[in-house]
């Protein structure tokens, strides 16, 4: 049996890849010494001197391989690279700065030897402030009240994919990933682990609020159309409160003055300009996100590969320093055509 693990990188410190390789590699060989396993870096785009450490890495150790990205094109695009290159029939993505302890992928895979085509886990205890766990807990709960699928609560990308889920997952063509949803969508047979993340090691995370802004536009456009009714809904209880107020002011004249009358129209009118503008930026959100799928670019573009070469200790993978996205072969075929 063959598994491969999916870690992205950006900005990621030395210390925390080669503890993560090393801790993979003995939790592997102890636990599982009948798996045959890679180790798959995707760097997308560090701006330090990760590919240089990553590079290192690979060096020593057989197992590792490396998927370098032209630009930074963000974690989902990152995790779709290293999907569209694992070969193993069974498939872990995890992240790389040891929050995601490898201890737990002997549990993973002992699911997965039971049948289940997805094992995710359940953030049960965060050691992180409540300014950013609150905002998680909240969204999660409001995306299932409006999403018409079931994303788990306080999961993250830490998982594992039995071949069929990633084999549908490289051929779904949209360009907008939000894998914690996506992964659900396809279905298939699932089985929750819950832990306890643990501390980072060391470094600061490149996670900012403008990343995870865009993460939660992105899951609420790709699952819910709710925000686009949720403005006719606003829409609906503005026009009632004016009707009420109208109302009111046909049947008490006397008691109402011209300066009151003034002022409740103002409010009213200013609440009428409030929907409309929302309604523009929701509706602006959709068609951006629409816009993108029509352009068809890439996901994500590789700039370089590295450890993808046959031989007898390693897996049969064809190198891959020209691939795009799992779809961009057609895309490529299409445009040598005309």
């Amino acid at each position: 049996m063959k598994l491969s693990v999916i870690v992205p990188v950006y900005n990621e410190e030395p210390n925390n890849l080669a503890q993560l390789v090393l801790r993979l590699k003995e939790v592997l060989s102890h636990n599982c010494p009948e798996l045959d396993f890679e180790i798959i870096f995707i760097d997308d785009g560090s701006q330090n001197q990760t590919r240089v450490y990553l590079k290192e890495l690979q060096a020593q150790h057989q197992e590792v391989r490396l998927v370098f990205l032209s630009r930074n094109f963000g974690e989902q695009a990152a995790i779709a690279a290293g999907l569209a290159h694992a070969r193993g029939e069974a498939v872990i993505n995890m992240d790389s700065d040891l929050q995601d302890p490898p201890e737990m992928l002997p549990q993973l895979l002992a699911f997965w030897k039971e049948g289940y085509d997805v094992v995710y886990t359940r953030q049960v205890s965060r050691h992180e402030p409540v300014s950013k766990t609150l905002p998680a807990y909240l969204f999660y709960r409001l995306l299932n009240s409006i999403s018409d699928i079931h994303i788990p609560h306080d999961a993250g990308e830490f998982r594992l994919m039995s071949r069929r889920v990633v084999d549908t997952l490289n051929e779904m063509p949209e360009k907008t990933r939000f894998l914690r949803g996506l992964v659900p969508w396809v279905g298939f047979s699932t089985k929750e682990l819950p832990f306890t993340r643990e501390d980072r090691q060391s470094g600061q995370t490149s996670y900012t609020l403008k990343k995870l802004v865009k993460l939660a536009v992105d899951a609420l456009i790709s699952f819910s159309n709710a925000p686009l009714f949720l403005v006719s809904t606003l829409g609906v209880l503005v026009l009632l409160a004016v009707l009420v107020n109208v109302a009111y002011l046909i049947l008490n004249p006397q008691s109402v003055a011209a300066t009151s009358t003034s002022n409740f129209l103002l409010i009213e009118l200013e609440a009428i300009a409030g929907i409309q503008i929302l309604a523009v930026g929701i509706i602006a959100a959709y068609v951006a996100q629409l816009i993108n799928e029509v352009r068809g670019r890439p996901t994500y573009i590789v700039a370089e590969t590295f450890g993808f070469q046959k031989s007898a200790n390693s897996f049969e993978a064809d190198t891959a320093s020209s691939k795009l996205t799992a779809g961009a072969t057609e895309q490529n075929l299409f445009l040598k055509a005309n």
